[in-house]
């Protein structure tokens, strides 16, 4: 619990610089506005700081291990134990999407007629659940608690929400090293290139012919062609460099035996390994009225997608990559191209997760 008591420090350190602030500004000033803000700061900052520390002086124990989960009030075996969960908290709404979730909470699940000596979360489907930590108070990592409840808990470590995979042991070495023939590619047919093409050639044309007027004073052609000139060199430029870039980099769908890397049009690639993976799905996109398929993949807690927004679904994290229609063989060819290496991460949803 350092990282609380770290935090505690802090606040009661700008606390006293608060209170200190404030009194000086009282002292040598003639406002009052301005002192009574700066000391109200201070004394909520000191009693922050006292309620960190307080909480950092609580006991405190949490260990993994091949026996089950121990806290400082109680031992579970993993009999005990009906599932476990690294549960993220929405920041806005169940639905919400963010490009960096909250640290999540571990959540535990106690088999039938085992209870635990604290209150239990309040549920609506009435199994008894309990919050133990949030993994932001946790010295260690979400990586580490991930690796540990992966090599001990087994299927009892819930990676993916029940509703679009049942529960599988996490797999840091699957099927992928086994599979022959390489990567597989799936990227649609585009004529990226005949449009760049054609807008390079157009704002050649257009820019000759206006470096002609301004630069020469000469006009090839009528008076007419002029506007057409200027507007066809304006628009015909950045409509070259777009294609260009949709050119060299098009849609993309690569599955090999490292992982999944997606690139969208004009877009550098995202590229996941597969133990950053839990799970990966085909169906319908989270929180969408659209039942058209979408390639869905299910992270591992502790693996974090930068500039990349991720679904909130049960807690756990969803990075739609693509629709599969706009792929070549749409759902059979991705479907074909991803289960062989994904083995048992793969699976289609039970239901829709909504």
């Amino acid at each position: 619990m350092g990282r609380i008591r770290r935090r505690g420090q802090l606040c009661l350190v700008a606390g006293a610089l608060g209170l200190a602030g404030g009194l000086v500004w009282f002292l040598v000033g003639d406002a009052v506005d301005g002192p009574l803000g700066v000391t109200l700061y201070g004394v909520v900052a000191s009693l922050t700081g006292v309620a960190y520390l307080w909480k950092a002086r609580r006991p405190f124990r949490l260990r993994v291990d091949g026996f089950g989960i121990t806290l400082h009030d109680a031992e579970l075996a993993w009999e005990q134990i009906d599932r476990v969960a690294l549960w993220h908290p929405p920041n806005t709404g169940e639905n919400s999407v963010d490009t960096k979730p909250p640290k999540p909470h571990l959540r535990l699940w106690t088999a039938p007629g085992v209870t635990l000596s604290r209150r239990p979360d309040h549920t609506f489907d009435g199994l008894p659940r309990y919050t133990i930590v949030d993994c932001g108070d946790l010295d260690q990592s979400v990586s580490a608690l991930t690796a540990e409840l992966a090599r001990h808990g087994g299927a009892r470590f819930e990676t993916a929400p029940r509703t679009v995979r049942l529960p599988v042991p996490v797999t840091r070495s699957g099927p992928e090293r086994r599979i022959p023939g390489g990567e597989h590619h799936l990227a649609p047919r585009s004529r990226a290139g005949v449009w760049t093409a054609f807008w390079a050639a157009s704002a050649a044309v257009c820019t000759f012919l206006l470096v002609q007027f301004v630069v020469h004073q000469r006009l090839i052609g009528p008076f007419a062609l002029l506007p057409v000139a200027t507007m066809g060199t304006l628009l015909s430029w950045p409509l070259a460099v777009r294609y260009f870039q949709r050119w060299r980099r098009p849609l993309r769908l690569r599955v090999g035996p490292e992982g999944i890397g997606m690139r969208k049009v004009a877009k550098q690639e995202l590229f996941l390994y597969w133990d950053e993976i839990a799970a990966v799905t085909m169906g319908p996109e989270p929180f969408s009225k659209d039942a058209r398929p979408w390639l869905v993949v299910w992270l591992l807690p502790g693996t974090t997608l930068r500039a990349a927004p991720t679904h909130l679904v049960d807690g756990h994290q969803a990075y739609a990559l693509v629709r599969v229609d706009r792929l070549p063989g749409g759902a059979p060819a991705v479907r074909d191209a991803v289960q062989p290496y994904a083995g048992e991460r793969y699976s289609e949803p039970l239901r829709p997760p909504l």
